[in-house]
């Protein structure tokens, strides 16, 4: 099997073990550089170079490392976001660690690396599926941004992300009746992430930030699901 092999398999199979035990805590992975072959001819790491493959998959390669490659907003890099991500929680990661120099999580840059063009939707819901179900939390902000998994998927106009972001937050196994108590509380749940204000977007809630960038596909999906285009 050729390098180029292993790449498309790595996104139809299941994820592999941990190269290492993952930690129980997160924590801010300090900011490195991205690695690039020797004497490589372009300024970005591409996944789907030989050379950069073997940088990708060598165990050596750092989590700060690997953070500093979904840095770069190449297509290249954004449409291998499952990929990466899986190399990164390979190597011990926990699911809610942070880049140290944008203070993003993984969750983050899944719901960025699904802007269409840039990004690849399909991607960005394998990796941030699997790190939903891993126990990431989508409420987490950025300190920089003060934006959370919602507003970035509102801002890169990813609804494919938004639906999945929202369905966490309903638990599983609960009763369907509407008077239901633990289905009241999913739907009070759900509306607090959706109405959840952003400081650097002038408090604006996910659908201010959609709204304002034009992002149609957004904005239907947030309504869909119960945004209040009232809140001020």
């Amino acid at each position: 099997m050729t390098k180029e092999n292993v790449t498309e398999a790595a996104s139809d199979e299941e994820p592999q073990s941990p190269l290492v035990e993952t930690r129980k805590r997160p924590l801010v992975h300090p900011s490195a550089p991205a690695p690039l072959p020797k004497d490589y001819a372009f300024t970005f790491f591409d996944p789907n170079d030989p050379d950069c493959q073997e940088i990708l998959f060598d165990s050596k390669t750092t989590v700060p490392e690997l953070f500093a490659i979904i840095r770069q907003w190449v297509p290249q890099v954004q449409h291998k976001i499952d990929i990466i991500g899986n190399e990164i929680l390979k190597r011990g990661c926990h699911v809610n660690d942070r880049d140290g120099l944008t203070d993003m999580t993984l969750m983050h840059y899944a719901c960025k690396a699904g802007a269409h063009g840039v990004g690849d939707p399909v991607a960005a819901v394998r990796l941030s599926t699997r790190l939903i179900a891993l126990g990431a939390d989508p409420s987490l902000r950025s300190r920089w941004t003060h934006m959370n998994a919602l507003h970035y998927a509102a801002y890169f106009d990813v609804p494919e992300l938004i639906r999945i972001l929202l369905k966490s937050q309903i638990p599983k196994g609960g009763k369907e009746e509407e008077n239901d108590r633990a289905t009241q509380k999913a739907h009070s749940r759900v509306s607090h992430v959706l109405n959840s204000t952003c400081s650097d977007f002038n408090h604006g809630t996910a659908l201010h930030i959609a709204a304002s960038n034009l992002c149609l596909g957004a904005v239907k999906c947030l309504l869909e699901h119960g945004a209040n285009p009232s809140v001020r």
